[in-house]
């Protein structure tokens, strides 16, 4: 089989290395092999020239077959600063998600990524999860504290036409209509979460998925990701649709949670969660990269904390073995109750019989160019 060339994904983690050409966009690093290389040595040289750096622990991971050619496919790890040592190269950098500006079809670069070992997120059945949802999160105090912060990020008012994506029960949207008097659309994947929504009240509520909006261009002053982009593997088409459902000059509101307080909370003592967390969550920094890529203005960031409040530790462990938030929901039930009896133990020894507690998460705000 002829081969037109090498290409590498140099994993750090979960990320992995992209290069961006002088004369095209982003891909993965790699090259024509050049006389009598082999193909793994010209993956090396490749990737020691667009990125500065060697890698360790090379690996064969077969031939892809694109179509520009036949590649030989390589991964290795990565670690440090890229410093490309080619004027070729305008840009190095790591990604969990690749930027949506792409030299080739998107397809094909997760077709790549699966080659190479790549996984995408486990996800959450969120129409078994939609039976205790809201028993578990119902309507509470705290929903007043979620609504006035969207609305205060996300700039919404009344008679404001918002896309709510990611819905679930509608619990965000039906505060902003009734609170505010914006006009709400909420659209979910789950058919079990629109259920319940439209159980509370009627109005616009839409299965589908993140990346593929069933909207017309152009339609919404505001579009909401609350806690969303976790679930997704292709966190940039998502907000690309988002992008492209908004009118100029049009508001996107992200709350996400940041790597610093996973590692701070109290499911930290819960063994495997940080790892998942950290996994499904994109760091603040590179969300912030890729709404810039896309061409939004005003990035801000802020931070929404409710009061501590002192819990018994009991109702803590309740809350956690009915799998109150999402990531628990992904535990292998073979696992589950050891890691339970094992996050009890931690907790009584960190924090006796009582624990004080609070919600922090993250706004990312940033608006569409007029």
């Amino acid at each position: 089989m002829k081969l037109k060339g090498s290409i590498v994904i140099a994993f750090s983690g979960r990320k992995y290395l992209m290069v961006r050409h002088s004369q095209r966009a982003w891909e993965f690093p790699g090259g024509r092999i050049e006389g009598d290389e082999s193909p793994l040595e010209t993956a090396k040289r490749e990737f020691r020239e667009e990125t500065g750096l060697r890698g360790e622990d090379w690996r064969d991971c077969g031939v892809a077959r694109l179509e520009n050619g036949n590649l030989a496919l390589f991964r290795c790890r990565a670690s440090g600063k890229p410093v490309p040592e080619t004027g070729e190269i305008a840009e190095a950098r790591y990604f969990t998600a690749p930027p949506f500006n792409l030299s080739f079809e998107r397809s094909e670069y997760f077709e790549l990524l699966g080659m190479a070992g790549w996984r995408a997120k486990p996800k959450t059945d969120y129409d078994t999860a939609s039976r205790e949802f809201d028993c578990l999160r119902g309507k509470t105090a705290g929903d007043e504290i979620w609504a006035g912060a969207i609305a205060k990020w996300g700039k919404v008012n009344k008679y404001d036409r918002v896309l709510d994506i990611g819905c679930g029960t509608g619990r965000h949207s039906i505060t902003l209509a009734e609170t505010y008097g914006a006009d709400v659309c909420g659209l979910d994947y789950s058919g079990g979460m629109l259920s319940k929504a439209n159980a509370k009240r009627g109005g616009c509520w839409l299965r589908a998925d993140a990346s593929t909006l069933p909207v017309a261009s152009g339609t919404f002053d505001t579009a909401l990701l609350i806690l969303v982009l976790q679930h997704v593997d292709d966190e940039p088409m998502a907000i690309s649709e988002a992008k492209r459902a908004l009118r100029p000059g049009g508001r996107l509101l992200i709350a996400t949670v940041s790597h610093s307080r996973i590692r701070r909370h109290i499911s930290r003592l819960f063994p495997s969660l940080v790892r998942l967390d950290t996994d499904r969550f994109m760091s603040v920094p590179e969300l912030r990269w890729h709404l810039a890529d896309h061409g939004f203005t005003g990035i801000r960031t802020g931070i929404m904390r409710t009061d501590k409040k002192i819990e018994p530790v009991e109702g803590i462990v309740e809350r956690f073995r009915r799998r109150f938030i999402s990531t628990l929901a992904l535990v292998p039930e073979k696992d589950f109750e050891r890691n339970m009896a094992t996050f009890e133990r931690r907790l009584r020894k960190e924090y006796g019989d009582s624990v004080e507690t609070d919600v922090e998460i993250t706004f990312i705000g940033a608006r569409k160019q007029a």
